[in-house]
This record gives structure tokens, sequence and C-alpha cells, in this order.
């Protein structure tokens, strides 16, 4: 275990508590009501051995019936009354428990949502994941119960001694001499479970990771035929979380028996010291039949703190990660001075741009160029050459390092994230559709995309053949990773998506790559019909498909080295020209 874990373990972190209590502000009235119920709780329940006191001594010894009736009667309203409490108590606090974490897992996915890819790629999903359901519910016990049943065991306490020296002041130091050797058995059992807990969080989160990665990637695990050695090892991680959740199972069973053990021992001394008094008359009966009573009230309370201090260790814990989570600021942030773009009048503009994924290594060294509004720009370049890193920046899912971007003279910095990309339009190389119906993957949530203007796309673009097909139509839903439709259709949809959205900018990134030549004819047209009127910048390696470009790019090792039209470039005879005769020798070999 890390010394970071080790801090992190030995001690409340005060700072991380304010913080999490501060998500009960908003119920801040029903948790006001809730310690009111806690205070008149820890008031009534060491009554009953009170008044058990004056039963046994004032009634039972007198042969006072009328008046044993009436102690009865108190001892039973109070018992009623505890219990009506502890049911508004534990409803109330779960409701407000559930509200809490409800609050926390939404701003927790709406945070998510706004971090840079940079931050995915250096983070698992599964991480992700356990940090919005495994560690949010770790917050669960804290907020539904713990905070307030601590609050209610410290007052319990309290008024248990209280009552017990005012029963006998001899019997209560008796009772009180075991706590030092209960003490010392609850710092033990304390350290080794919140070292234990810390492991378990660790392994969950790895196991989520494992899962996911697996899962997503089932199909290169079956066809290498790894199958086994992808079983060995999440076998090594689920055997670490099974010995680790083992281990604090065996520190609870070993620590509550001690609390057994040290309860049992302080009533034999108590019945040891009220045999050689109760002839005296410095202990009566009733003082017996309390004291009874308020050692197995007064250790139940201790027992719950040390699994409470344990809930709060484990909350603590949790919340370091999901405020973590919560601190992180997205890599690529707007500049104070923010500008609107309310619409795309003019052009793009790379002027001596530097980037590089880490920071270190260089991606794009100081490219220039000018996207003017309507022109179609095609980008061209070997693997790595710095093609799609444009769109990432174009499109600020990165952030540049140097240089400037602009459109319409306008620094990308200064325009709102959500306002620059309601302009642009992408489809990607491997599209990414929703388990939902075809026309929820085509509208996305845009109810200005009607049904009809839905049909009218998919026709347009050459999806609504296969679709009409479909049993549901444009009804069908779609199952995970899209697996009931082909790799063509798939991509005959994210067209769709992007003409949905109607955007002044359109991106293909490798959009045609994963589409055979009769589906890829199919949308050729389609294309051409919505690139018209639009700005559009095209990555491809098939460079038939960009010959009709306004004007083509060529990439190469980071730097923009040509630029021109197809026939001006192959007759410059240069990079160019180059990948177009091995493009061409490599088609006709094959043909």
């Amino acid at each position: 275990m890390s010394s970071t874990d080790e801090q992190l373990y030995s001690k409340v972190d005060y700072s991380l508590l304010r913080r999490l209590i501060a998500y009960l502000r908003p119920y801040r009235f029903k948790v006001t009501f809730a310690l009111l119920l806690t205070f008149i709780s820890a008031a009534l329940a060491p009554l009953r051995p009170f008044l058990s006191t004056k039963a046994v001594d004032g009634y039972i010894h007198t042969n006072d019936a009328q008046g044993l009736l009436w102690i009865v009667i108190a001892i039973a309203v109070v018992l009623i009354v505890n219990a009506a409490i502890q049911f508004s108590l534990t409803l109330l606090m779960q409701w407000v428990g559930q509200s809490v974490l409800y609050d926390i897992r939404t701003k927790l996915y709406a945070h998510i949502q706004t971090l840079s890819l940079r931050y995915y790629d250096t983070n698992p999903v599964g991480k992700l994941v356990t940090r919005v359901t495994n560690d949010v519910e770790a917050l669960n016990e804290l907020f539904s119960s713990g905070l307030v049943l601590m609050i209610s065991d410290i007052l319990m306490l309290i008024g248990i001694v209280v009552y017990m020296f005012l029963t006998s002041w001899q019997l209560t130091i008796i009772t009180l001499l075991v706590l030092p050797f209960l003490f010392g058995a609850t710092v033990i059992f304390r350290k080794k479970v919140r070292i234990v807990y810390s492991e378990i969080r660790k392994q969950i989160a790895r196991m989520n990771t494992f899962l996911n990665e697996s899962i997503s990637g089932i199909i290169t695990i079956q066809l290498l035929g790894k199958e086994k050695q992808q079983l060995e090892q999440f076998d090594g991680i689920n055997q670490l979380h099974t010995q680790y959740q083992v281990r604090s199972v065996f520190y609870y069973a070993l620590f509550f028996p001690v609390v057994e053990l040290l309860s049992t021992t302080a009533l034999a001394m108590v019945l040891w010291y009220t045999a050689g008094h109760l002839i005296t008359g410095e202990v009566t009966v009733g003082m017996l039949v309390a004291f009874i009573q308020f050692s197995e009230m007064f250790f139940r309370p201790i027992r719950d703190l040390t699994e409470k201090y344990n809930t709060l260790q484990s909350a603590m814990a949790a919340s370091e990660r999901i405020f973590g989570l919560l601190d992180t600021k997205a890599h690529v942030e707007n500049h104070d001075n923010e500008k609107p773009l309310p619409n795309f009048r003019q052009s793009i503009d790379f002027k001596n741009v530097n980037f590089a994924y880490d920071g270190i290594t260089p991606i794009l060294k100081n490219v220039s160029f000018t996207v003017q509004k309507g022109e179609s720009v095609a980008i061209v370049g070997a693997t790595g050459a710095g093609k799609s890193s444009i769109i990432n920046l174009i499109t600020r899912f990165y952030e540049f390092q140097g240089g400037q971007i602009t459109i319409d003279d306008i620094d990308i910095r200064a325009i709102p994230t959500n306002q620059l990309r309601q302009h642009i339009a992408i489809v990607l190389q491997d599209a990414f559709l929703f388990s939902r119906s075809i026309a929820d993957n085509i509208a996305m949530g845009n109810d200005e995309v009607t049904h009809e203007k839905i049909h009218a796309i998919a026709k347009a673009i050459g999806a609504a053949d296969f679709i009409e097909q479909l049993p549901n139509k444009y009804d069908t839903v779609l199952m995970e990773r899209a697996s009931n439709i082909s790799s063509g259709q798939k991509q005959l949809l994210a067209f769709c998506r992007a003409l949905a959205a109607d955007p002044a900018i359109l991106i293909l990134d490798e959009a045609t790559s994963h589409i055979d030549t009769e589906t890829e004819q199919l949308i050729e047209k389609s294309i051409e019909t919505m690139l018209q009127g639009r700005t559009s910048i095209i990555i491809a390696h098939r460079l038939s498909t960009i010959q009709r470009a306004d004007r083509i790019l060529v990439m190469h090792q980071g730097e923009l080295r040509e630029q021109g039209t197809h026939q001006e470039l192959l007759a410059l005879g240069g990079i160019y020209a180059k990948l177009y005769r091995l493009q061409y020798q490599e088609i006709k070999g094959h043909s």
C-alpha cells in the first residue's frame, strides 16, 4: 500500500468531509428535523433501564401494583415513541441519502462529458464507470444513516453514562473499567480494516477496467484464441479481490466477539460487586436490573460507532476519487473574453500551428493554410502525417501549443465549444451508433429533425432502401455496437446523422474506408449533394474520392508540404504524385 493511501486511510480528511456535507445543503430542513429526532431518540433510549430501576425498587419491592402498572405503561410508551422515531428517521435519511447520491451521480456524468479527449486517452473507461457507480454507492451508507447515526450513537452514549451515574456511580465506574481494552481493540480493528477497504476498492476498479477492455475486444480475443490467457488474468484480479474481502470478514468476525467478551466481562464485574453489596443495601435489585440493560445498551453504540467510522473511512476514500475526477479540468479551456459565432461566413485559418498530444513529441509543425467558406479541401498523407490531428484541433478536442486557429478571424479558443461544434458535423472512419432506434440515431435529440425530415435525409443519402427492409424500419433498435447491421449500413446512418445536423462545416475523416465499392458508388452522389453549399474538409486514403476537391493539402511528417488541385499536384511530381502512382499500381495489380 502506498504512502498516499496510508495517509488517506489513517485519518479523516475534514476538507473532504466538508465538501460531502455541502451536498446536504438543499435538504438542510429535512436533515435538521432528522437531527431533532436523533436528540429525542437518544434521550428516550436510556430512560427504559432507569424506569426499570424505579419499577423494581419502588413498586415490585413494595408490592405496589398500581404504581407498577403506570411504570409499565410509561416503559411501553417510551418503546412505542422510540420505535416511531426510528422508523421516521430511517425513512427520512434514506430519502435524503438517495437524493444526494442522485445529485452526485448527475454532476459526475455531466462533468465527464465536458472532459477533453486527452483525458480519455490516459484513463480507462472501467475506471470512470467505477467512479460513477461503485464509488458513489460507497457514499450511500454515509448519507443515508452514517452521519446522523454517528451523532445518535454519541448522544446515546452520553445519555447512557449520565443515567448510569444517576443510578449508581460505583457500578458505573466498574462498567467503564473495560473501556481502555475496548479502545485498544477498536484502534487495531480500524487500522486493519481501512487498509483492506482501500485494496478492495482498487481491485474493483481493476476488475471493471479489465472487464470493459475484454468485452470490447472480445472479437480479437476469440480470433487469437486468448480466452484462457484472459481468464487467467481475470482470475488473478478476482482472487485478490476475494482475498481482501475474506480478510475484512475475518477482522469483523474477530472484533465483534471481542466486544461481546468485554461487554460480558463488564457485566460479570457488576454482578460480582452487586453480590457483595446487596445485603448492605448499597446496591439494590433494581440497580442490578438497570445495569444489565445499561451494559447491553452501552456497548452496542460503541460497536456501531466503530462500524460507522469504517463507513466514514470508506466514504472518504471514495470521495477522494470522486472529487479528484470533479476537480479535473478539461484540458481545452475557453478564453475569459468569449465571443459568439452565430454563423460561419468567411474562412477557417491555421496560422503556424504547432501541436503535440503529449506536449512534447511534435505532431504538427508550423502548419498554415486557409479554407474558404464553400470550399472543399482534402487532406492526404501517410499514416501519422497529422491529418486527423488537424480535425481534432478544429473541433477543439485537443489544445494546440503554438500558433493560432481562427474562424471568421475569431480565435477558436474564444468561441464556446458547444457553439463551435454546432457549426460542425463529422463522419469518422468508425462511426459510433447508440443502442437506440435508427430514427433516434439520426435525429440525436434534435426536436427540429422531424420524421418527415429523417425519411427525406435517408432517401437522399441512399439509406432508405435498407432501412425500409428492416422489421421495424426507422423504429428498429440497434444492438450494442450496432451489431445487427453491416459496417456499410452503419456508415450510411452516420452520413444521415451528419446531414440532419445541417452543418456549415462538414468533415469526413476516412468516412468511406469501411464501405465496399458498391456502397461507395451508392453514396458518392449523395456526398456531392451533402457538400453543396457547405465548407468541407475530407481526409481519405483512397485518392479517387478526393480528386474533385477544390484543393488538396499534402501532409508529411507533421508539415504541410504541398497544396493545389489534383492535376496541379500530379504535374508537380512530388509527394502527392508518388502516392497517386503507388495506389494506381496497387489497383492495377489487383485488377
